[in-house]
């Protein structure tokens, strides 16, 4: 059925945790043993890689096994890489640069930890981390300059900070872009979504109906109306009749394949687009939700029945002259006592 709910961001966080953290666990372990196997290894990374590897197996620990230790767990791993990062790159630059002339491998790492910050908080708090982290590292490059005077390593520092303060300026912006197109995106399925049931509205409806009609492709629609919803209304309340109507969405939803398309069409109306159904299949599925309906016990009343038009799209058809035809049977299902399927063939 096209109602689904999208992936919410903490579940989309989950398997974004649960595909990277094993890999992070094996780059670190793996890490750990190569430099526990040097002759002379690197004693800062004695220290950060053994952390590292905890920490990825106790968030992993906690990601399948205590999901509500997730966000403490998240806030932990942020604080402790910013830790590890700023004391590697403080040592690489105060004590091996002017050597090696390289920064090393840690480089690598640090825009996919920038681009981790931007996914993981929200703009300001990301901003702000790798504000700090940046201003940290420079401290540290400008610190050790007078050192480095009149070595390529004066060279490799300035490309590396310019870098990363572009890397940083261009995330920003395509964090903004992003959000823009999210609001755009939230702001439109906002005006196609009914607020009360959750599904597609008439507007939405209307687009699809449109988009069959362009493409001349095999079609029906069912016009359901719920039978005396206007005494439900004057005899209960419109708060019952709210329930009733989310009741009718989801008893109708049961029935209906992935590909059906239910909309509300205003009050206690709804209109139902099957794509690649004649009017038999389709006639077929309307007696289905009609006895589906009628055989709910319903929480504010008894007995909640329901009338259906059903029409086939047709050479030459209109939008209008379709949704008539639907009409026409409906009107013919009420007239004739509700509580049934009628079709309007011509």
């Amino acid at each position: 059925m096209t109602n689904a709910i999208p992936l919410s961001l903490q579940k989309l966080k989950y398997r974004f945790y649960a595909v990277l953290l094993p890999v992070f666990l094996s780059v670190a372990s793996l890490g750990w043993y190569g430099e526990s196997q040097e002759v002379n290894p690197d004693p800062v990374n004695l220290v950060i890689l053994p952390t590292l590897t905890t920490l990825y197996a106790v968030s992993i620990y906690v990601l399948f096994f205590k999901k509500p230790w997730v966000e403490t767990v998240e806030k932990f791993m942020i604080i402790a890489t910013c830790i590890v990062s700023a004391m590697k790159f403080t040592y690489i630059v105060t004590y091996e640069l002017e050597q090696t002339m390289s920064l090393g491998p840690f480089t690598f790492w640090m825009p996919m930890f920038y681009m981790f910050l931007f996914f993981l908080l929200n703009i300001r708090w990301a901003l702000i981390v790798t504000a700090a982290t940046y201003v940290w590292f420079l401290g540290v490059g400008i610190y050790k300059l007078p050192d480095l005077m009149g070595t390529p390593a004066v060279s490799l520092l300035t490309h590396y900070f310019f870098a990363n303060l572009v890397f940083l300026v261009t995330l920003f912006f395509l964090h903004t872009v992003k959000q823009s197109y999210i609001k755009a995106e939230v702001l439109e399925e906002m005006a196609n979504t009914d607020y009360l049931t959750g599904l597609p509205n008439r507007r939405k409806i209307d687009k699809e109906l449109m988009k069959g009609l362009e493409r001349e492709q095999k079609l029906s629609i069912i016009y359901l109306d719920i039978d005396h919803f206007k005494q439900i209304n004057d005899t209960y309340g419109h708060t019952a009749g709210d329930t009733v109507l989310k009741e009718f969405t989801n008893k109708t939803l049961e029935v209906l394949e992935k590909e059906d398309l239910l909309g509300r069409w205003g009050g206690e109306e709804f209109m139902l687009l099957l794509k690649n159904r004649d009017i038999r299949k389709a006639r077929l599925l309307a007696e289905k939700i009609r006895k589906h309906i009628s055989q709910h016990d319903y929480k504010t009343i008894k007995g909640l029945t329901a009338s259906f038009g059903v029409a086939e799209l047709q050479k030459g058809d209109t939008l209008d002259s379709l949704l008539n035809r639907a009409d026409k049977a409906l009107y013919e299902a009420k007239n004739n006592g509700r509580n049934q399927v009628a079709v309007n063939e011509q």
